[in-house]
């Protein structure tokens, strides 16, 4: 349905221009590069060429495991150059940031600015700078706790070295609580030998200098501990006064020194922007060289095979003529049936229903012959969110949330299809709150086409009405892929026969429920009839035998289930009215407040209280729309046991390359 053609790409080229290749199939982003190692057989090429292939030695790769490391390191450092240069570099707002986007280059300018650039010297020096930063923050902490240690000894006179040199006198300088500076100072006082002076006061000690003509300097601490005294251990020639002096001056310079870094730091928005292009750059180096793991070589050629968009491959020859002197064999060819469980799936969609592909790829990426769901995904999802969630105003908050993103920020791929996929759903969500006349749990009478809760049964057999569509087509389906493959017993028996078995049981409710209809309850039995005996021969044709029985059987099991499946649809209507019942109950509880309070805490609470409503049947309305794709409609043809299409490409993990397929054509 959606699945864009693949072609095969056989290549021979001389081993000197291998890396000439890698870039071109980089740039272009549009080549998935097999792995031949895990290859039965290197195919796709004439015997000559292959001839050559077999003279493949696997312990001679093209790369080492060294140049790898070696990129990955400098992928590392730059990009710690990066976290730390953009901790000083003036950054826009979010709101700057979502509207100007990544920066968009070329993918050539990626190159030549990566061959150009001197990545040593800068990444080196920045990193530098920023470890200079961090020495000098951790001076400037210790010279911080120095001053604060000495400051309030600044006013002593002589330092504790100086007084140990005295020849008559003994001294001390230390400190005491001061819950202990009246005993202290007593004894002190009741002893002649000792003098005494109060360099500082506190409030929590005191400082002193105790001077004595009899004791030597151990005896006076010891007598002087039992009053809590501690020695002030200083070892500086320099009073505290000049040596707080000291730390000054070096705090200055280091400041001077860090303010000089981080200003040079603020200035480095280009040496930003081109770390974050040379990120790219060695990124896309190591990418290249991890892929050559995956060639197969002889004495003086390289081997390569990869998978390309067939709309891509005229593209991609003319680029590798364009870049590229040497003559290089190139075969292309369409993959065979044989080998499609080899080729990967590119799902190829409109803006619209590409959005949902991820709704698909949470199940299972489609095989390469199988069909892709999701242009089916998209009108039934929308339509299954629209009928649960089914209220205008809280369609109009998604589309309000989805649309002003996607008009005024400039976003990538991935965020746009988000958006664009809540913006379907805000549409559908809006034209059922419409069809119900909902809007934030009020019933407007004016524009209501289907009073919900007077027409339960209406709307619940109009669910299941959509389950047997729905299922019908899923049949559809499963019976074109088995026809494809020519098996037409199957095709009949497990898609076409349960097709016959829907519209049998709506002509017999037609012809039960409408008298004009009654004909077409006979009609309806006899299809029913013939179609279970049809459904048996064809199982007992497909397996060559009468064991077929057996697998019809099993069918007629299949089929208690398939009711369960229409019935599992009704949860359109029961989510639906419980989201619609419980906005008005909510409104109802509000509509209770006195009016002072209802036009004050009242408006809060309705805030709060249709949020609460909203995200609980945002959360069904997401899961139980899932499910009813999952379950009841990929269950009857989908496997999704396909593998993506990864081609060889670019991180843009700072930048956003612009479209080469475009560009250059």
């Amino acid at each position: 349905m959606a699945i864009s053609p693949m072609k095969r790409i056989s290549l021979l080229a001389p081993e000197g221009y291998v890396d000439d290749v890698l870039t071109v199939m980089q740039g272009l982003q549009q080549v998935e590069i097999i792995d031949l190692r895990d290859a039965v057989q290197w195919d796709g090429v004439d015997d000559n060429t292959e001839e050559l292939i077999d003279e493949y030695a696997k312990d001679h790769e093209l790369t080492t495991p060294e140049l790898i490391e070696e990129y990955e390191t400098r992928v590392h450092q730059i990009e710690r150059a990066i976290e730390q240069v953009s901790k000083f570099v003036p950054q826009p707002s979010f709101i700057q940031r979502m509207k100007a986007g990544k920066r968009e280059v070329t993918y050539r300018q990626i190159e030549i600015h990566g061959e150009h650039f001197d990545e040593e010297k800068i990444v080196t020096d920045t990193l530098n700078k920023v470890k200079r930063l961090n020495i000098l923050e951790d001076d400037l902490e210790v010279y911080r706790e120095e001053i604060d240690a000495l400051y309030r000894w600044r006013h002593l006179e002589i330092t504790p070295k100086r007084l140990r040199q005295f020849n008559y006198v003994t001294g001390v300088i230390g400190r005491v609580p001061t819950t202990s500076e009246d005993e202290i100072i007593n004894h002190l006082k009741e002893d002649d030998d000792f003098k005494y002076e109060t360099v500082f006061a506190d409030e929590n000690d005191y400082g002193i200098i105790v001077l004595s003509y009899g004791r030597d300097r151990n005896e006076i601490i010891n007598e002087l501990k039992q009053y809590q005294f501690v020695p002030f251990n200083y070892y500086d020639e320099l009073l505290p006064s000049e040596k707080i002096d000291q730390y000054e001056i070096l705090t200055q310079g280091a400041k001077e020194e860090r303010l000089k870094i981080i200003n040079e730091l603020k200035e480095s928005k280009q040496i930003l922007e081109d770390l974050h292009l040379q990120y790219e750059y060695v990124n896309n180096l190591t990418t290249r060289e991890k892929a050559k793991h995956s060639f197969a070589r002889s004495k003086h050629l390289v081997a390569i095979q990869g998978w390309i968009e067939a709309e891509n491959s005229e593209h991609f020859l003319n680029l590798l003529n364009r870049e590229i002197d040497e003559d290089i064999l190139v075969k292309m060819d369409e993959p065979k049936e044989e080998h499609y469980k080899a080729v990967p799936t590119k799902l190829k969609n409109n803006k619209i229903v590409k959005p949902f592909e991820m709704l698909t790829n949470m199940y299972g990426t489609p095989n390469y012959d199988e069909v892709d769901p999701t242009p089916l995904v998209m009108p039934f999802y929308a339509l299954f969110f629209g009928m649960m969630l089914a209220d205008l105003g809280y369609g109009l908050i998604l589309l309000l949330g989805s649309a002003i993103p996607l008009l005024t920020f400039k976003l990538d791929e991935g965020q746009k299809n988000t958006l664009m996929l809540v913006l379907t759903l805000a549409v559908s969500t809006m034209i059922w709150g419409v069809i119900y006349g909902s809007v934030f749990g009020f019933t407007v009478g004016w524009m209501q086409i289907v009073d919900l809760q007077a027409s339960v049964m209406e709307v619940m057999i109009f669910s299941m009405g959509i389950g047997l569509l729905h299922m019908g087509i899923a049949f559809g389906i499963n019976t074109y892929l088995q026809f494809k493959k020519k098996e037409y017993g199957l095709g009949f028996a497990e898609g076409l026969h349960w097709i016959i078995v829907i519209f049998a049981v709506i002509m017999m409710l037609a012809g039960s429920f409408f008298e004009p209809l009654a004909f077409l309850f006979n009609i309806g039995i006899g299809a029913l009839i013939i179609s279970f005996i049809g459904m048996f021969v064809a199982y007992v044709v497909d397996a060559g035998s009468i064991s077929g029985l057996g697998a019809g059987l099993l069918g007629l099991i299949n089929g208690v289930s398939y009711f369960g499946d229409v019935i599992s649809y009704s949860r359109l209507m029961a989510l639906g009215l419980s989201g619609v019942s419980i906005g008005a109950a909510f409104n109802l509880i509000i509509e209770q407040l006195p009016p002072a309070a209802r036009f004050t805490i009242g408006l809060l609470l309705f805030a709060g209280l249709h949020l609460f409503n909203m995200f609980l049947s945002l959360l069904t309305g997401a899961v139980h729309s899932l499910r009813l794709i999952f379950v009841e409609f990929f269950g009857k043809f989908y496997t999704g046991q396909g593998r993506a299409f990864k081609p060889l490409e670019v991180e843009e993990k700072y930048v956003t390359i612009k479209d080469r397929n475009q560009e250059e054509r």
